[in-house]
């Protein structure tokens, strides 16, 4: 074979290898994602510490809480989920995925310090904090090369959410809407838009005696809660909100994904509601898991809010892209 036959040869192998991996590595709509050009594709979360294997089948103390604790269909529901909005831009991909959950059960989770803590993670009923926690978590694990990644970083993502310092454990897990709000801000997730519309501000005390449902629940004697202060211990929370009477004047600036949270007078560990802004032309609706049996849809948020016994004010909060999970500033 002349020098010119095995050049020719060789260059015709070289394409068709390139076409073979050009078809290997084209994008999947999960792939392709919706987030800032800016961002890295590969970016990481903060790992979680190395997770601890139990000794023996029947020891569950020393599983390592930090392995995520899927409930019933979650894995498939969060890729399918992630898979079907990865095309979409940040809010839409919220709005699409709350909507999706409409229906699904809702009630509130325990409030115990005392109980063994794991990263649950479920996509089939939601209490009010954990619907919103987790479409944050869903709409930013899209910027991935596989379903299996993309399931991987939303508990990742969640466990950013839910605890303090991404630390997996009962003493760590935020329980305020208020403060979770602020944390999420200071990692990167949201942006607090309250400060910048007409309002209120306050500093409220936070009780001990209710469950992050609203409702009053029992303190576990001082033996089992090794990680709540002693009730004459003062703990406070500054918060600024819209007054009921000033909503319709802010209303309009808001889009569909923005989310609320609603101030009560209330006392209580969380003292008010947490949902999704739904713009349909000029209605703006909240869609919530704040109220049992079931994740629902409240037409005209001013009036709903309104409706509640003791409500003040709203507070909002703007979605941003953060697939990294660390703070953007």
């Amino acid at each position: 074979m002349g020098p010119t036959a095995l050049v020719l040869g060789l260059a015709l192998l070289l394409a068709a290898v390139a076409g073979f991996q050009a078809r290997r590595w084209r994008p999947s709509p999960v792939e392709l994602g919706s987030h800032s050009p800016s961002r890295p594709a590969a970016s990481t979360l903060p790992p979680a510490p190395a997770p601890t294997r139990p000794t023996s089948a029947s020891s569950t103390a020393e599983i390592d809480p930090n392995l995520p604790l899927y409930g019933g269909d979650t894995r498939r529901l969060a890729a399918q989920a992630i898979d079907d909005t990865a095309r979409s831009r940040l809010n839409q991909a919220l709005l699409a995925l709350a909507r999706r959950f409409l229906g699904r059960p809702a009630s509130a989770w325990p409030l115990d310090p005392s109980r063994s803590e794991r990263l649950r993670l479920d996509l089939e009923q939601f209490d009010q904090l954990r619907f919103v926690e987790q479409l944050l978590a869903l709409v930013n694990s899209r910027q991935v090369t596989s379903r299996t990644e993309a399931v991987d970083r939303f508990s990742d993502h969640v466990r950013q959410l839910r605890y303090q310092d991404g630390q997996v454990a009962p003493c760590r897990r935020h329980h305020d809407l208020s403060r979770w709000a602020q944390a999420a801000e200071r990692r990167g997730y949201l942006v607090n838009l309250t400060p910048f519309l007409p309002g209120a501000s306050r500093q409220r005390p936070l009780s001990l005696r209710s469950s992050p449902g609203g409702a009053a629940a029992p303190m576990p004697p001082a033996e089992r809660r090794p990680c709540l202060p002693s009730l004459d211990q003062s703990l406070a929370v500054d918060q600024a909100y819209v007054p009921l009477k000033g909503l319709a004047q802010v209303l309009p600036a808001l889009r569909s994904g923005d989310l609320y949270v609603l101030l009560t007078q209330r006392p209580g560990l969380e003292g008010g509601q947490v949902g999704l802004v739904e713009v349909i032309g000029h209605q703006i609706n909240g869609l919530h898991a704040a109220t049992a049996p079931e994740v629902r849809r409240s037409l005209d948020l001013a009036r709903y809010a309104s409706s509640l016994d003791g409500v003040i004010g709203l507070a909002f909060y703007r979605p941003v892209p953060n697939p990294d999970g660390q703070p953007d500033r």
